[in-house]
């Protein structure tokens, strides 16, 4: 099995991207320009337009053919000067973008966006449709999830992945952490869309750039995907059609009679109340039901504006193969005409109120037209908002780890893993993501059916549980489609339980050592069904005596050396070291090194149990009563221990 090595160096993204943060700088210095043209244009047209009167004024057909001429270029300038402001602001994001990547690049575990997942309302009782199918997953515990800091602060592993602009693609990225990936289809597929990502950048900038609009704009995004998903037609289509043809002749009649009343035929005016009566009427039998229809609609434009803006770009800068076709796809339907980029223009209609908003709804019941042309576009294709949605969670999810990918490289070697068609785990100069680059030493590992089973030996503090958590945290990575941070790693996937960090429960009235007995009870009596597990222990039984900690610790050993997962344990007791035979279990250790400056760690991983301690050696250092210490040397001597 062989890596698939991940994209450019990072001393060329790197440049590239200086190169690229010049270019859209550049662009936007010149939109800027043409903004503030256009804005003086628009002012200068209305004041113009306004103004024109006073020379023309005993001309009133010349004065008001220039007033029209100059409105005409004002609406006009208005909509240049909102087109070249957006697209100056799109340029904004796009620098955002540039300088947050600029951040991580070389690797330096720094938290751009947030540190673990908002635990809010927003979005979680909304239920969004698949684009990908990921299969089978095997969900991370709690334990997992503390014992490999994957949401811990002030830097996590979730937040050193997230560079997602919403809570729905936030939690789409939590949820892809959590949730392994276990067939090779699913995992080979997912890291497909990364690279596809990763070798795009300008066009992953430019969607990140679109998604960043949302930032501000979670509650209303939300707003608008639970409308809807919970919208419904207003009732039938037929009666629907016939009130709305009322109002529209109503509006007609009122014009018809208050041109009729100002020429003089007062009695138009009468008729004019009369039909007024009868549209309050309709319209009081019809205005609860519109103001449901209409509340969670409000004040959601902006956000139904910018997701429109997602989804054209997904539409045109998307490759049309793989995942990320599908994603293509879901944005292709819903920016068809009539979906959503009309609906987002439709939802200003909303927010009109006062008492000009109350007389249009009883000459022509304004609400009533406005909710039809909402949910009529809504109601028959809600499966393609819906997915619009779920396809933009997703690009947040790819766009984070594409991101990872090429700005890790620079701390050292960053690769896609091979899956293995076999099983075991093979990792090459490994090393912990949240350690500064500066301060990694890289070590590998490989497992096998055959020899499944490390026993991990070292002083304190020489490296034995990093290790533990690079290896489980590159599996992680690699069984959510991500690169890792090995020089090579193949693997077939595996079902990940650990035991690294015990802590007592007085809620669940469970002590430190019964917290571990049940964690531990996990790899020791494994849930059925495949693929295998990849257990990591790190000092087993710490909770109880001695004696019994020594006990307990072989049996174990001995019952997990004839299962046929694979397990990594972490220990000081010699007693366990006796039990790996070289065949289905190995020794391997991590040393000290003394010098003149005193007790220094090399980090590296040897073969081989450790022979040397150093726990009175740290109490020496950290200043501890020299009678204690050499009380603990004595009793030792004594014991032969």
């Amino acid at each position: 099995m062989s890596e698939a090595p991940a994209g450019q160096s990072d001393g060329a993204f790197s440049d590239w991207l200086h190169a690229h943060r010049d270019r859209v700088r550049g662009e936007r210095d010149a939109l800027l320009g043409v903004e503030r043209r256009w804005s003086w244009t628009r002012l200068a047209s209305f004041a113009a337009a306004v103004w024109v009167w006073y020379p023309l004024r005993d001309r009133l057909a010349p004065a008001a053919i220039a007033a029209l001429a100059l409105l005409v270029l004002f609406a006009f300038a208005v909509r240049r000067h909102v087109r070249a402001r957006r697209a100056r602001q799109f340029d904004d994001r796009r620098l955002l973008i540039i300088d947050e990547a600029r951040r991580r690049c070389g690797g330096v575990p720094v938290v751009v966006r947030a540190s673990r997942l908002i635990d809010d309302d927003c979005g979680s009782a909304l239920d969004l449709p698949p684009i990908i199918d990921d299969g089978p997953t095997w969900r991370l515990t709690g334990q997992e999830r503390d014992d490999l800091d994957l949401f811990a602060d002030p830097v996590g592993l979730f937040g050193l992945l997230n560079r997602t602009s919403t809570l729905f693609g936030a939690r789409r990225l939590a949820d892809a952490l959590t949730h392994s990936l276990l067939t090779a289809a699913a995992i080979a597929a997912r890291q497909a869309a990364v690279r596809g990502l990763e070798e795009r950048p300008a066009e992953r900038i430019a969607l990140m750039a679109a998604l960043a609009e949302l930032r501000s704009l979670d509650a209303l995004l939300t707003s608008f995907a639970r409308a809807v998903d919970a919208a419904e037609p207003l009732g039938h289509r037929v009666t629907i059609y016939l009130i709305r043809g009322w109002g529209a002749a109503s509006a007609v009649a009122v014009l018809v009679m208050a041109v009729l009343a100002a020429g003089g035929a007062y009695g138009a005016v009468y008729a004019a109340i009369g039909l007024l009566l009868v549209n309050m009427a309709l319209f009081g039998g019809w205005r609860a039901r519109l103001e449901r229809a209409l509340h969670h609609w409000r004040n959601t434009g902006p956000a139904a504006r910018a997701l429109a803006d997602v989804s054209a770009r997904g539409r045109d800068l998307l490759p049309s193969y793989g995942s990320l076709g599908s994603l293509r796809s879901a944005f292709a339907e819903v920016v068809r005409p009539h979906r959503l980029p009309t609906v987002a223009r439709r939802l200003g209609w909303t927010e009109a109120g006062g008492m000009f908003h109350a007389l249009c709804n009883v000459v022509f019941f304004y609400d009533l037209h406005v909710a039809q042309s909402i949910l009529g576009r809504i109601v028959p294709h809600r499966e393609a908002f819906l997915k619009a949605l779920s396809a933009m969670a997703e690009l947040e999810l790819l766009a984070s780890l594409a991101c990872f990918a090429v700005e890790s490289r620079g701390g050292g070697p960053v690769c896609f893993p091979a899956i293995g068609d076999g099983q075991g785990i093979d990792i090459e100069d490994g090393r912990h993501p949240l350690l500064e680059p500066a301060e990694v030493v890289p070590n590998g590992i490989r497992l096998d059916p055959r020899l499944h089973l490390w026993i991990i030996t070292g002083s304190n503090m020489a490296g034995k549980s990093t290790f533990l958590r690079m290896v489980c945290t590159n599996v992680v990575l690699a069984q959510m489609g991500s690169a890792v941070t090995a020089r090579r790693m193949a693997w077939s996937p595996v079902r990940l339980v650990t035991d690294l960090r015990a802590r007592d429960d007085l809620a669940r009235h469970e002590s430190y050592f019964l917290a571990e007995v049940r964690q531990l009870k996990r790899m020791i009596v494994p849930p059925g069904g495949e693929p295998r597990i990849l257990g990591a222990i790190d000092e087993p039984f710490r909770g109880t005596n001695s004696a019994e900690q020594v006990a307990a610790g072989v049996a174990v050993v001995e019952h997990l050396m004839e299962l046929p997962h694979f397990y990594l344990l972490a220990t000081h007791e010699r007693e366990l070291t006796r039990l790996a035979d070289g065949v289905r279990g190995a020794n391997c250790h991590f040393q000290e090194n003394l010098s003149a400056e005193g007790m220094t760690f090399d980090y590296r991983l040897r073969p081989g149990r450790a022979e040397s301690r150093n726990a009175l050696r740290v109490l020496e250092r950290e200043a501890y009563p020299q009678e204690v210490i050499e009380r603990a040397r004595q009793w030792i001597a004594e014991r032969g221990a």
